[in-house]
């Protein structure tokens, strides 16, 4: 199951449940995402989002992985994040953090 969205992005979920992230996350596309997160959100429990194959996100992806973490309690879960992609959020200082990295030590279970 998936969403594509005009530029090529596309959100699929997995077997396991994390939504599985390709191409370029931005302002024409992150409604689609939100829009798939949303349809699987239980409050309660974190978001996970496999990032393996995201070449970009900007700022509207950070206002998404807020959105989300309070509207769920928890952090959003980013899993196989890109050395681009993960520079560009280690520059933005949250406090609480909005989501955490899975090379963190944390799982989805216990965030």
């Amino acid at each position: 199951m998936f969403s594509t969205g005009p530029t090529g992005f596309r959100v699929e979920v997995s077997p396991e449940g994390s939504l599985l992230l390709r191409g370029e996350l931005d302002m024409h596309t992150v409604e689609d995402l939100q829009a798939r997160i949303d349809g699987i959100m239980v409050p309660g429990q974190a978001i996970v989002l496999d990032l393996a194959q995201l070449t970009f996100l900007d700022t509207s992806a950070v206002h998404c992985f807020i959105k989300t973490c309070a509207e769920s309690g928890h952090p959003v879960v980013l899993l196989n994040t890109t050395k681009s992609v993960r520079r560009i959020l280690d520059l933005v200082d949250l406090e609480p953090a909005a989501w955490v990295f899975d090379r963190e030590g944390r799982s989805p279970a216990t965030v």
